[in-house]
């Protein structure tokens, strides 16, 4: 449930690199990063939406 108020802002913050090998190692799926952002915003106000990814040395997880 979602408690909305007039106005009200939200920023998206995204862990890439986990919800990617989560969603490959689990489900054997794609994610869909606009459906993820879309319920996420949920008709509020979307201010930043920010996605990231750690670098490792090994190209791994």
């Amino acid at each position: 449930m979602v408690i909305k108020h007039p106005g009200q802002r939200v920023a998206i913050f995204i862990d890439v690199q986990n919800l990617y090998y989560s969603a490959r190692n689990l489900y054997q799926a794609k994610v869909n990063f606009g459906a993820i952002l879309k319920l996420g915003v949920f008709n509020r106000s979307l201010i930043r939406a920010f996605a990231y990814v750690v670098r490792t040395k090994t190209g791994e997880e």
